[in-house]
């Protein structure tokens, strides 16, 4: 009789034993069921994160653009109008448009503000973006002293500029706003390019 109590323990231990197994298994299993589609979950998010982040960034430039352009087709005062109407009209009188192209410089260009004030003429300066970042206190004079300020292209290597439409755009854009950036004024808009000459 003791051995067949002993023997029932004995066996009860064991199926205990097997239970226990089975079911730290089938927890063990669960567990790592549970991690991977945690971690899948996770993954989702940043994924989602990272996509919505793109997407925002994305229509935060594309409304820069647009801003950009509507900035550009801000319809001109009665006096723009009035002025660029007499640019060609005929008269007596013979007119002279002076030009400068590819500054400003700080040893050249304040020589030529000299002269012209001392002259009391006014010029255009088709000015190059990579030149008003070096130089935005000349570009600041050019403004002050009464002269225009026209778009002259960012870098002026030909090799960049005219390898397609957008890059010719780029630089056209990139330098409108080291101007604006220059003169402080985000709503100065040149509203004239002069393409930097073609190769030959």
């Amino acid at each position: 009789m003791y051995d067949l109590i002993v023997t029932k323990q004995k066996n009860n231990k064991k199926k205990l034993l097997i239970i226990l197994t089975t079911i730290c298994l089938f927890l063990g299993v669960f567990f790592i069921i549970g991690i991977n589609k945690l971690n899948i979950a996770n993954n989702k998010d940043i994924q989602v994160a990272k996509i919505t982040e793109i997407d925002i960034n994305d229509v935060i430039i594309k409304q820069k653009n647009i801003e950009m352009r509507s900035r550009n087709k801000l319809a001109l005062t009665q006096e723009q109008i009035d002025k660029i109407n007499n640019i060609y009209s005929t008269s007596e009188e013979k007119r002279v448009f002076l030009t400068f192209d590819d500054g400003p410089s700080k040893t050249v260009t304040p020589l030529i503000l000299d002269l012209l004030k001392q002259e009391d003429i006014k010029a255009t300066f088709f000015v190059l973006g990579n030149r008003v970042e070096q130089n935005p206190e000349i570009l600041k004079r050019i403004f002050e002293e009464g002269h225009y300020i026209a778009n002259h292209g960012y870098s002026h290597k030909y090799s960049n500029i005219y390898t397609s439409i957008q890059s010719v755009l780029d630089e056209y854009n990139k330098t409108e706003q080291c101007i604006k950036t220059a003169l402080k004024n985000e709503e100065y808009n040149s509203r004239v390019f002069r393409f930097p000459r073609t190769v030959q």
